[in-house]
């Protein structure tokens, strides 16, 4: 049974059950657990990783978040790793998604520069997992885009797409032959709205009904680049599943219909 499915299919099962009827999770269910890197994995600026924008958001603009807290240090999975895993082998979970940190892998944003340290890191992580019979699950972006990237104009520039193609290309060729199951991006209706329309998140730049569509297209094009670069190549060596995460845009009637 396709497992995406089977969560889904668990979830809703328990939702529809009456009200007082005992409740048992099927006995083929799947468990998993997720992270964001920037939520978790510390170490910002350790081993040749470059800056974010939720690096240069926090450290430029302390005032913009309650407590003036920043994820230089998080859950310091960066060092901790294995004691994480362990955490999850102890709670009996099957899958474990986590993103990558794009300017872990590439400082700088761009494919022509890899961080051998970043790659090291993941490759133990993923390693780790499957030594504890968990399976990866790996987002490629979860909101941390490189600050380079954003300088040159974040996800309103439209050569975004190719970037994101490149970097999603490096993540497949060295990380493929263990992960076979991707997601493009985590929620980015919440990551373009939240920048570019209500200005709450990283990088805080107010575009209403400009910006957002904007990135909203981007984004678009850029999970069809990835997808494709996947299903072209990476799926035939390595039989993985690919798909995007949450992906809701809304747009006036008579829109122009994008070629992806």
């Amino acid at each position: 049974m396709n497992m995406d499915l089977l969560f889904l299919s668990g979830f809703v099962l328990l939702l529809l059950l009456p009200k007082g009827a005992p409740r048992k999770i099927p006995n083929d269910f799947q468990f998993g657990t997720a992270t964001a890197a920037y939520q978790v994995e510390g170490g910002w600026n350790a081993s040749g990783k470059g800056e974010n924008i939720w690096d240069h958001f926090t450290h430029h603009y302390p005032d913009f978040v309650k407590d003036h807290s920043t994820g230089d240090i998080a859950c310091d999975t960066y060092h901790k790793w294995k004691e994480d895993i362990q955490i999850l082998k102890d709670i009996g979970v099957n899958y474990h998604r986590f993103s990558l940190s794009w300017s872990r892998i590439l400082p700088d944003g761009f494919a022509r520069r890899i961080n051998p340290d970043g790659v090291r890191f993941y490759n133990d992580f993923i390693n780790e997992l499957l030594k504890n019979n968990i399976e990866p699950m790996v987002t490629l972006y979860h909101w941390d885009l490189p600050q380079r990237l954003q300088d040159l104009g974040g996800w309103t520039n439209p050569d975004m797409a190719i970037y994101f193609k490149e970097y999603a290309k490096v993540a497949f060729e060295l990380f493929g032959d263990r992960v076979k199951r991707w997601i493009t991006m985590n929620e980015p209706y919440s990551f373009c709205e939240g920048t570019y329309s209500s200005g709450i998140a990283a990088p805080h730049i107010l575009s209403p009904g400009i910006g957002d569509y904007l990135c909203g297209r981007t984004v678009l094009l850029a999970h069809a680049h990835a997808y494709h670069a996947y299903e072209e190549k990476f799926k035939k060596l390595y039989g993985g599943m690919y798909r995007n995460c949450f992906l809701l845009f809304f747009g006036p009637i008579g829109m122009v219909q994008l070629n992806i």
